[in-house]
């Protein structure tokens, strides 16, 4: 396809977009539903997510380079998850009251791994950016 035909096909995608939204804007402040507001919403984000992915899928297999960057930081993330998995307990927490969570256990051991692999991020990102900044001390 060729550029021009793209970018035409896209702006027309856009104005388009741009009219439903307006469309229902003008509709939510007439009628005051927020069902409709809400399910253009979730439209717009399951659309503007789809195209992410498309993207960086196209992106990544355009050189090799890229997809093996693409590939090592996906087994990262993997590592980071089965540490974070294996860290994780799968006790059921008590409330204030004392009274146990209405969950199960395999919920509380993935509720443990999102929270020790958010942990692990958090740490790694405060130690690059030490990092960074002292790097950049003595350059």
């Amino acid at each position: 396809m060729e550029k021009s035909l793209a970018i035409k096909i896209i702006s027309i995608m856009l104005y388009v977009l741009f009219g439903v939204s307006l469309l229902i804007g003008v509709l939510f402040f007439i009628n005051k539903n927020e069902n409709s507001l809400l399910v253009w919403a979730y439209v717009l984000v399951g659309l503007s997510m789809g195209a992410a992915v498309i993207f960086a899928l196209v992106n990544m297999f355009k050189t090799k380079k890229n997809v093996i960057n693409s590939l090592i930081a996906l087994g990262a993330f993997v590592v980071l998850y089965a540490i974070s998995y294996a860290l994780a307990d799968d006790t059921i927490q008590t409330n204030a009251a004392g009274e146990l969570f209405d969950i199960t256990a395999g919920t509380s051991k993935m509720s443990g791994m999102l929270l020790y692999s958010l942990y692990i991020l958090l740490g790694a990102s405060f130690l690059s950016l030490i990092y960074s900044e002292i790097r950049g001390a003595f350059k």
